[in-house]
């Protein structure tokens, strides 16, 4: 009965310790404002803590002042819903976008008033590219990191950056592009994120542009003529295909002739 009572103050001092202590440390800005929220109130709450108040970078996350960054870059990363992070440890990579169009036009709007000098938001028109054009870029340009199926790949740590930036991950992963939209593809070639190479305006028109949107989008719906596309991944998967199907098959029929031959050994 001692020991009882005496494990019940134990628990009852510690329960009274524990809710004496303050709570974990939270960055400022994060309360919700009330009413619609301007583009620098949404900022401050769940991008400053890692991108700095003035968006000049912290130790967690890099500046956006510098590079590609702007309007463009910004409107992309929210729209794909790489940014904002609940963690720094998680991969950045798409995932459902965290705001709404509007609340996302005003923290572009916000963002673009912090001095980057990255190219506007885009408006492609896909229906003014050529497709043959778009398809000779694209396997030209983006096929070895995407793949000539559009389908993403892995890339080799630091395989295209000499010296690699300070806040890359050590390893990359080229996402599937047949999912993003016109404005996407557009924001993506233009400013470069992550790991992708920038294709400026010295280096695609806004014809070629348009062109390259196209043969993405026709990528979504390939016309596979005469056999199971297999996830369209290639080579690989055909191979693998060969080699399971083909190699089980011969030694079934092996196993089956031996069986037979040992019978009338």
């Amino acid at each position: 009965m001692r020991a009882f009572a005496a494990a019940l103050l134990v628990c009852c001092a510690g329960c009274s310790y524990f809710h004496a202590t303050p709570g974990p440390y939270r960055p400022p800005g994060l309360a919700n404002p009330p009413g619609a929220a301007t583009g620098q109130q949404l900022y401050l709450r769940d991008c400053a803590w890692c991108h700095g108040d003035k968006g000049g970078g912290t130790s967690r996350a890099p500046d956006l002042r510098t590079g590609t960054n702007g309007p463009a870059l910004t409107d992309f990363e929210l729209r794909t819903g790489r940014m904002p992070l609940a963690n720094m440890s998680e991969p950045v990579r798409r995932r459902p976008r965290f705001y709404s169009e509007p609340q996302i036009e005003a923290i572009v709007g916000y963002v673009a008033t912090l001095g980057g000098k990255g190219p506007a938001v885009p408006s492609p028109h896909p229906d003014r590219g050529s497709l043959a054009l778009g398809e000779q870029l694209y396997q030209a340009n983006c096929a070895a990191c995407h793949s000539t199926t559009g389908v993403g790949g892995a890339l080799t740590p630091w395989s295209h950056e000499i010296p690699p930036r300070p806040h890359a991950p050590g390893r990359f992963v080229a996402p599937r592009v047949t999912q993003a939209t016109p404005r996407e593809i557009a924001e993506a070639m233009q400013t470069g994120p992550g790991a992708m190479p920038v294709f400026g305006k010295e280096a695609f028109d806004e014809q070629q542009i348009d062109s390259v949107v196209r043969y993405v989008r026709a990528m979504r719906t390939p016309a596979d003529h005469g056999g199971a596309p297999i996830g369209h991944v290639g080579p690989v998967a055909e191979g693998a295909v060969a080699w399971l199907v083909g190699l089980g098959l011969l030694l079934l029929f092996v196993r089956l002739i031996g069986t037979k031959a040992g019978q009338y050994g």
